[in-house]
């Protein structure tokens, strides 16, 4: 059986243009985004897109072959979204920590993201500029060939893995806190203490705080623990 051949909008010949019609690509995508931001994944379709933009599908196809490279296109036009602090200034930990940062809260805005992440090759300008920042940022510190390669992955793993416990939370318990909860599972952690005791007091003390507060710190001290560990396999001076 014949490998399917991988495509990517990026790498697809542009049309001439004088054949361009009166809608942008840059106006497809930006509404595109919207529809993700308000309705996720699983609702956007060209049809519904074009029915946003007063458009036909037909001419949404004129521009975008498909709804895979729809994606490829809005993913990359929220990593615009995303700076990469200047390390040289500071050390590179301020400036990793910075990234970092900066991704998560682009996630947290749009968690549609999530998914598409690994998907595929991330060839888009906004994208390759980031990530060529970020490897700058790397560089100083001391990293190179694959452990450059993996030094700046083990920081993107760990905010994609926090931000969809986040997201999903956000998802499937809208409007409901931490407090909401103990309030409504107090009784069921009692029964279940003298078998459990450890858990049981455990989610009794920590998800009796502000569930925002207890994410912020566990995002930053899973990422101080990642860092501290990139830290210690960088050479000796």
């Amino acid at each position: 059986m014949t490998a399917r051949q991988p495509t990517s909008v990026w790498t697809r010949p542009p049309r001439a243009r004088k054949e361009q019609p009166t809608l942008s690509q840059g106006q497809i995508v930006t509404a595109a985004v919207e529809l993700l931001d308000a309705d996720g994944l699983e609702r956007l379709s060209m049809r519904r897109l074009g029915t946003r933009l007063g458009s036909g599908a037909t001419s949404l196809y004129w521009h975008i072959a498909t709804k895979d490279e729809l994606l490829e296109l809005a993913l990359d036009h929220v990593m615009a979204e995303v700076t990469v602090p200047d390390p040289a200034p500071s050390d590179w930990r301020v400036a990793a920590t910075g990234f970092a940062r900066e991704l998560r809260a682009m996630i947290l805005r749009h968690p549609w993201t999530l998914p598409l992440f690994g998907s595929r090759p991330m060839l888009g300008p906004n994208a390759a500029r980031q990530l060529d920042e970020v490897l700058g940022v790397f560089q100083h510190a001391g990293f190179t060939g694959f452990e450059l390669e993996y030094a700046h992955s083990a920081v993107i793993d760990h905010v994609i893995g926090t931000a969809t416990g986040e997201t999903s939370w956000h998802r499937h318990q809208p409007g409901v806190g931490a407090v909401d909860w103990m309030a409504s599972m107090g009784p069921y952690l009692e029964r279940i203490g003298g078998d459990h005791p450890r858990l049981a007091a455990h989610v009794q003390e920590i998800w009796a705080q502000n569930e925002r507060d207890v994410l912020e710190e566990r995002f930053t001290f899973g990422l101080d623990a990642v860092l501290d560990g990139l830290a210690s396999r960088l050479p000796r001076a």
